[in-house]
């Protein structure tokens, strides 16, 4: 597989929360009414805004989707919430979600076993955690709820402390995606990022310690990035690198070197 020439994935560069633009069409004249939750007023020191009145349209907010109905049987479907779980967690904090997903569950009359091996594949919270921290929400007290914050762990500005190591790793993924085994995984990127730190750093790695960067980070990285997984081989590609023009340059780019193999052999 071979990249197109203009493409630079960026692996480690924190996205900019979205600014959301609420759009109501009501009858002419009519009084626009914008109701804000609790929750919303918790974020206002977060970079997520809301735009004023006079910033919308009269313009109904559409999306372009097509009219065939995801299949949630797909096992795959699995690998894309686990992505949007990590999304979600850079924004949120773990225990607020893995609680609200573990109290809409259970909502549903879910078995709490099945809910607890649901959380765990997306690396959420237990049922079990879930469970204690849905009975404070609900009986105990609110503060205690809202205050102890610890999930959701962040490494955003790895790329601004490590910049090399964000170089190497786009030129790992270049060439691990550009085999034909297929066999290129998130979490060999994972290890990749996780070898080179202890190396450039000079820590030792103590048994026990996890990751420097999650094989889920790494996942949602690679998609970031363009990548995609197909269902047969989970192996990532990027669109573009079949267009007959990327094919024209790599072929020249092999053949030149084949033609100058001498000057390269030591």
């Amino acid at each position: 597989m071979h990249l197109a020439p203009n493409f630079y994935p960026i692996l480690f560069s924190a996205e900019q929360a979205p600014n959301f633009l609420m759009h109501s069409s009501l009858r002419q004249n009519a009084k626009r009414i914008f109701c804000v939750s609790n929750a919303a007023r918790a974020c206002r020191g977060s970079d997520v805004k809301i735009s004023d009145a006079s910033d919308s349209s009269d313009d109904e907010y559409q999306m372009d989707i097509d009219d065939e109905e995801l299949s949630f049987k797909d096992k795959l479907l699995v690998t894309d919430i686990s992505d949007l779980t990590e999304m979600c967690k850079s924004k949120c904090d773990t225990k607020y979600l893995s609680t609200l997903l573990y109290m809409s569950l259970r909502f549903f009359k879910i078995k709490r076993e099945h809910v607890d091996e649901y959380l765990k594949s997306i690396s959420f919270m237990t049922a079990e955690t879930s469970d204690k921290w849905a009975t404070v929400f609900i009986k105990g007290d609110y503060e205690e709820f809202s205050n102890d914050l610890r999930g959701g762990k962040q490494i955003d500005s790895f790329c601004v402390t490590f910049p090399k190591i964000e170089a190497d790793a786009k030129a790992f993924v270049v060439q691990a995606c550009s085999q034909k085994s297929g066999e290129f995984k998130a979490l060999d990127l994972a290890q990749f990022i996780d070898e080179n730190y202890y190396e450039l750093t000079g820590i030792k790695k103590q048994n026990g310690d996890d990751l420097i960067r999650s094989e889920r980070s790494c996942h949602l990285v690679l998609r970031r990035s363009g990548a995609k997984f197909e269902a047969n081989s989970q192996r990532p590609y990027f669109e573009g690198h079949e267009r007959d023009d990327v094919v024209k340059h790599r072929n020249e780019f092999i053949n030149y070197f084949l033609a100058h193999r001498d000057f390269y052999i030591i």
